[in-house]
């Protein structure tokens, strides 16, 4: 078994993950589209480029553009369960999931809190 085989396999744990956070460039530009949410990208390419970011900054920026596409409760409830496939996929056996949903656009968010 090869080393990367063996990672793979392995059972792994995910501590203190931010669930905006593992918004796969697909995602945010098909959410956008979905709930027309003007977001500084015309394809997925320029957000996939995006995600290549250098430092805390470039990471905030592309992290608050992700926020602005979950708007609604369906739009957070899809986030996760990509995230759900994703654990499966990786061996992910537990995991602590977060949100900033409280402290990102409150008055813009249309969920039932």
């Amino acid at each position: 078994m090869s080393l990367f085989e063996f990672i793979k396999k392995s059972p792994k744990a995910e501590l203190h993950l931010h669930i905006e956070g593992t918004l796969e460039p697909d995602q945010m530009f098909v959410l956008a589209k979905k709930n027309n949410i003007q977001i500084p990208f015309k394809s997925i390419d320029d957000v996939k480029r995006a995600y290549n970011f250098d430092n805390l900054d470039s990471f905030l920026k592309i992290y608050y553009e992700g926020t602005k596409v979950l708007v609604n409760e369906q739009d957070f409830f899809d986030l996760t369960w990509a995230y759900a496939l994703k654990c499966k996929e990786e061996n992910i056996v537990h995991t602590e999931i977060f949100s900033i949903l409280r402290l990102i656009q409150k008055e813009e968010l249309n969920l039932m809190l």
